[in-house]
């Protein structure tokens, strides 16, 4: 992202302001040297890991002793090393690739009259390796600039380091004033969801945002925004480049395929504000059955609301927010909706609903929970499953893809003759699941109820039982009862 002058201008006077140089800062008044500066960017990248910093700073133009604005006559673009451009070997020489900028940045004028300006690299912290030049990392210790290698712990401390911030912390928006955090995410809302009242100054806001981890102080004394807080809260998400493609986006089909779309429609709102708008627009846009009541006909929903909600927050709480490529989607066709998200699941699909979820997006999750959109713990499936059965539809089908993307399926109301021997066995294995974490079991009536079967079907009910059985299942509580009477639980209980 672009820097401004002022940006830049404010950033260095902040720097400047340092009681003494700190590891991640590195102050010079006209060392040009390239294979020093090289070596430099290695222990800056890396040191800055070790202070919780986003970037470090190497600086020409400041004196190291007094840390006034003296200005320089190093002019980058005019530097080299030997017939190639200092940038251009640099670039080649730090690996791995990171992307460290260099600025000019004008200061004013000095006491007498004449222009200074600063030179400045800005250096990211190394992210998943230590950052090398010549396949050797280095690290400032105090002021001196030492390899790797010869400070063990250090070293042990970094490799432990990295990853360790959630992508949903990391910077979404560099440099936002207080003027544009209450332009870009939207406070009233966030106050309205957890049932709060609007405070009367900014200020209290800006607290209140700094606390939920939305936004940061950073070093020129204004606020990153984080993908959390633009997650949350971004009234678009258009304007925030790396987000793009985070809108929940609800398409609808004539059919059964993708030939024929009817409707599209992608929601670029942040989740806590949209949820409710995507679920009221997926009820909408979903069949519909006419069903008589006494004397009046009424129109019912051919999906439960609770499932499609559970399932519609599933996507948003567990993407993999890393993966590039496509928007968390909801797709309608004529027999079924589909939920998909990138990220495979992270527990085992045949124990989804026994095992306490793993979110990948921890704060997200917990802010939902606060906003009453989602259970951070425990009964998402539970009620999927219930929901579903309820309204005597098969259990939805939950697909793990080439461990990329996740795929719920959830389908209409289904003529059992349709209904194939899969979708049988997982709905009848679903809710022994379901009914073990309640404490019970399931038996021959419990599935003449759920596939709608009358009592003179029981034969059907004990096709599906043994089917499921056969599978490796479900088994029996107790071989001992008779046939009748005889109760089911998972294979694994």
């Amino acid at each position: 992202m672009a820097r401004s002058k002022e940006y830049l201008e404010s950033l260095v006077r902040e720097l400047a302001k340092l009681p003494t140089e700190v590891e991640w800062v590195e102050l010079k008044c006209n060392n040009k040297d390239p294979e020093r500066i090289a070596k430099y960017i290695s222990g800056l990248s890396n040191v800055a890991v070790l202070w919780e910093k986003p970037k470090a700073y190497l600086i020409w133009g400041i004196e190291n002793s007094t840390h006034k604005v003296v200005g320089t006559d190093f002019k980058y673009r005019q530097a080299k090393k030997g017939n190639e451009e200092l940038e251009a070997w640099l670039v080649r020489m730090v690996n791995p690739k990171i992307n460290f900028r260099f600025y000019e940045v004008p200061m004013g004028k000095d006491e007498q009259g004449n222009d200074v300006s600063v030179t400045m690299i800005e250096i990211p912290a190394a992210e998943t390796e230590p950052t090398k030049f010549e396949k050797i990392a280095y690290i400032r210790v105090g002021t001196n600039l030492k390899p790797l290698v010869d400070y063990k712990e250090k070293e042990a401390e970094l490799w432990s380091m990295f990853d360790t911030t959630p992508y949903e912390l990391r910077t979404a928006y560099f440099n936002a004033t207080d003027e544009a955090v209450a332009a870009l995410l939207d406070y009233t809302k966030y106050y309205d969801k957890l049932e709060l009242p609007i405070p009367s100054n900014r200020e209290k806001m800006l607290e209140d945002f700094e606390k939920e981890k939305f936004i940061r102080r950073n070093d020129a004394k204004h606020w990153d925004i984080t993908n959390y807080g633009v997650l949350m809260l971004a009234k678009n998400f258009r304007k925030f480049e790396g987000l793009i493609r985070r809108g929940i986006r609800v398409i609808r089909y004539q059919d059964d395929t993708r030939l024929h779309g009817i409707d599209e429609e992608t929601f670029n709102s942040g989740y806590a504000i949209s949820f409710e708008e995507v679920v009221k627009y997926i009820m909408t846009i979903s069949s519909h059955e006419e069903i008589l009541e006494g004397n009046i006909r009424k129109k019912v929903t051919t999906f439960p609301e609770i499932a499609i909600r559970e399932l519609l927050a599933n996507i948003m709480i567990h993407q993999a927010l890393e993966q590039k490529g496509t928007n968390p989607m909801v797709e309608l066709f004529s027999d079924r909706i589909e939920f998909s998200n990138a990220g495979a699941p992270l527990v085992a699909i045949e124990r989804i609903v026994d095992t306490v979820p793993v979110s990948r997006n921890e704060n997200i999750a917990g802010f939902m929970h606060r906003c009453g959109i989602c259970e951070e713990r425990g009964s998402g499936y539970d009620k999927i499953i219930g929901e579903t059965g309820r309204f005597s539809l098969l259990a939805p089908r939950i697909e793990n893809q080439n461990n990329q993307f996740t795929k719920v399926v959830m389908f209409a109301s289904i003529p059992f003759e349709l209904t194939s021997k899969e979708d049988r066995i997982r709905t009848c294995y679903m809710h022994a699941c379901l009914a073990y974490v309640r404490f019970g079991a399931i038996g021959n009536a419990d599935v003449r109820e759920l596939f709608g079967f009358d009592k003179t079907e029981k034969t059907k009910a004990s096709r599906i039982i043994k089917d499921t059985v056969e599978a490796g299942l479900i088994k029996p509580v107790d071989e001992s009862t008779a046939p009748r009477y005889m109760k089911y639980i998972p294979h694994w209980a």
